[in-house]
C-alpha cells in the first residue's frame, strides 16, 4: 500500500478515536484534536504529513470554504452584508498594517517582507470557535457575522497577497504600474466571481433543490 495513503488512514483513525474519546468526556471535539497532535509531536510519531501549497489550496481549504458557503443562508447574509463586508475587507487591511508595522519597527524587518507577512496572517480562521458554536447550538447574528466574515476575508487575503507579493518581487515600487495592478486585481476579482457563478449555477442545475446532505456535498 503507497506510504500516503497508510498514513492518511492512520490519521484518520486516531480522529476517529479522539472523536469517541472526547464524547464520552465531553469536551470539544477540536480540543481533542490539539491534544493529540501535540501528543503525537512530543511524541516523535511520523505522520508523514507534507504541507506543501498545492495540499493546501487543492485539499484542505475548498472543503471548509465550500461548508461554509453552504451552511449559509443568503437572505440573514443579506441582512448583514455592510458589516461582513466591512470586516472581512478593511478588517484585513487594518489587521495586516499593524502586523507589518509591529515587524517593521519592533523586529527592524524590511518594509517588503513585513507587508507580506502581515497579509499573509491577516486573514484569521476562526475554524475552533465555529465548531464551537456548532457543538453548544448557538446560532443567530453572532455565528453568521463570524462564519461570513471568515468565508470572505480568505478571498480577500488571497487577492492582496497576490498583489502585495508581486509588490515585493518587484525591483522597484516605480516598476509595479497601477495599471498592471488594477489589471491583475480585475483578473482575479472578476475571475473569481464568473468562476463561481458558474460552477454554482451547474451545480443547482444538477442537484436541484434537493435536502439530501450527501448528494449536496458530491
Amino acid at each position: 500500500m503507497d506510504t500516503g495513503l497508510t498514513h492518511t488512514i492512520s490519521l484518520l483513525g486516531v480522529a476517529i478515536i479522539v472523536a469517541i474519546i472526547v464524547r464520552r468526556m465531553r469536551l470539544p471535539y477540536t480540543v481533542g484534536l490539539v491534544l493529540a497532535g501535540q501528543g503525537l509531536a512530543l511524541a516523535g510519531a511520523e505522520t508523514g504529513a507534507m504541507l506543501t501549497h498545492d495540499f493546501i489550496f487543492e485539499v484542505i481549504l475548498p472543503p471548509l470554504l465550500f461548508e461554509a458557503a453552504l451552511s449559509i443562508r443568503w437572505r440573514e447574509l443579506r441582512r448583514d452584508m455592510l458589516p461582513v463586508v466591512v470586516l472581512s475587507t478593511l478588517g484585513v487591511v487594518i489587521t495586516a498594517v499593524v502586523v507589518a508595522a509591529g515587524m517593521a519597527n519592533f523586529l527592524a524587518w524590511p518594509i517588503a517582507p513585513a507587508v507580506v507577512f502581515g497579509v499573509l496572517i491577516a486573514a484569521t480562521d476562526p475554524i475552533a470557535v465555529l465548531a464551537m458554536f456548532k457543538d453548544t447550538g448557538i446560532k443567530g447574528r453572532l455565528r453568521l457575522l463570524v462564519e461570513s466574515e471568515s468565508l470572505f476575508n480568505d478571498g480577500v487575503a488571497a487577492v492582496l497577497f497576490a498583489l502585495v507579493l508581486t509588490w515585493a518581487q518587484a525591483t522597484g515600487s516605480s516598476q509595479l504600474s497601477a495599471v498592471a495592478v488594477g489589471r491583475t486585481l480585475a483578473f482575479m476579482t472578476g475571475g473569481g466571481i464568473l468562476v463561481g457563478v458558474s460552477c454554482g449555477a451547474a451545480a443547482i442545475v444538477l442537484a436541484g433543490r434537493t435536502s439530501d446532505h450527501l448528494v449536496l456535498v458530491s
